[in-house]
């Protein structure tokens, strides 16, 4: 089989955005410190981040009636790359809100765009491959972050610009060589094969909503809450979000061969109980190295829980699977919007322990949504 494969072209596309988030997510003290942020502050800035995003898969399930995850790749793998140049080279709120606004709108298409072909992948493959190719993401944000912290440290945020600008140009034209254009076939799109699924997929979208809001409040503030412990190892305040996400990365590599053995509703209940047992584990210990196991295993407990849920979410209509997922998103935008102001906003005004026990708390959420959204697709599908 030849490298540039639909596979290929689409596992480095997940490459791509993942070493581009762990840069952004390593440099983050280094940023906000020159743009001259809070907590709150911040807070009410990732809010936008994510609103954007969330509108961004939102429209995403909309223009797939029109254009394939091909076409949206190529088109938003460079608009996220130009956009994330922008926000390292940040030096005043001005700057750094419209860019932070396009990094988010950027991403959440090609989010979208790549999960949607990965899962179609996945179809012609005939087996799981999906949660693997979410590995290959989980460990290049774990690079990026510990690259992004470094570099920002000893020189300054920009410096991690010929890097952004390398990976998006690579996988720009892998995804032009090698991705099939797979076209929607007429109506597909906005005429779901089971419409029944729809009140599960309410539930699904606020399980992916409160798994993924404490996901990315770990990835995100998890360098700027080591940076505060100890001033000293700035240089090393991204080994936080990457140990974070390399742990992730392990569990994943290994997610698909779970993924078989135990099925995923079995896999998402154990790794929501996990990631709230390691969330409670950030708040509650006082030592860097502590809090750094503690992310560890909250990455393993977070890692193949939003794959697991991408496909449960394709699978209700595999001829609609970016409409259902861009659906999912839609709901899911409630949490993750609100999620980050609410953090910084607790964070400024009891501790940083604290709103990192919040995360348990979004945990136990998205394993209640999930578990009674189950139970009513089983009964739904017996009544149909």
């Amino acid at each position: 089989m030849p490298i540039l494969n639909p596979r290929f072209a689409v596992t480095l596309v997940f490459a791509v955005f993942g070493l581009i988030g762990g840069l952004w997510s390593g440099s983050v003290p280094a940023v906000v410190r020159r743009v001259g942020v809070d907590e709150v502050e911040l807070g009410v800035l990732f809010t936008l981040l994510m609103a954007s995003n969330v509108c961004a898969m939102t429209l995403g399930g909309w223009l797939s009636r029109f254009v394939s995850s091909r076409t949206m790749m190529l088109v938003t793998v460079p608009c996220m790359t130009l956009s994330a140049v922008f926000v390292h080279a940040s030096t005043s709120r001005l700057m750094f809100v419209p860019a932070l606004f396009s990094l988010g709108l950027s991403q959440g298409l090609l989010d979208l765009a790549m999960n949607t072909e990965g899962s179609a992948t996945e179809s012609d493959a005939g087996r799981p491959i999906l949660t693997g190719i979410h590995g290959t993401l989980s460990l290049c944000i774990g690079v990026g972050a510990l690259l992004g912290s470094l570099i920002a440290a000893r020189f300054t945020p920009i410096g991690s610009a010929p890097i952004i600008l390398a990976a998006g140009a690579l996988g720009t034209y892998v995804v032009w060589r090698a991705t099939p254009d797979r076209r929607v076939a007429a109506g597909s799109a906005t005429v779901p094969a089971r419409t029944w699924v729809y009140g599960p997929l309410v539930l699904l979208g606020l399980a992916v909503g409160f798994e993924n809001s404490g996901e990315i409040a770990g990835l995100l503030w998890s360098a700027k809450l080591l940076d505060e412990m100890a001033p000293s190892l700035a240089a090393v305040a991204g080994i936080g979000p990457a140990f974070f996400s390399v742990c992730a990365a392990i569990a994943r590599l290994n997610g698909d061969r779970i993924r078989g053995w135990f099925g995923d509703a079995n896999v998402v209940i154990g790794s929501l109980i996990i990631a709230a047992i390691g969330f409670i584990g950030v708040g509650i210990a006082d030592s860097f190295g502590a809090r750094v196991a503690a992310f560890a295993v909250v990455g393993l407990g977070t890692a193949c829980v939003i794959p697991c849920l991408y496909a449960i979410a394709a699978r209700s209509d595999p001829n609609a699977r970016a409409a259902r997922l861009g659906f999912v998103a839609m709901i899911a935008g409630g949490p993750r919007v609100l999620s980050p102001m609410i953090f910084g906003w607790v964070w400024q005004h009891t501790s940083a322990g604290t709103a990192f026990g919040l995360g348990s708390v979004m945990m136990l959420a998205a394993l209640t949504a999930f578990v009674v959204g189950q139970a009513m697709m089983v009964r739904k599908a017996v009544a149909a």
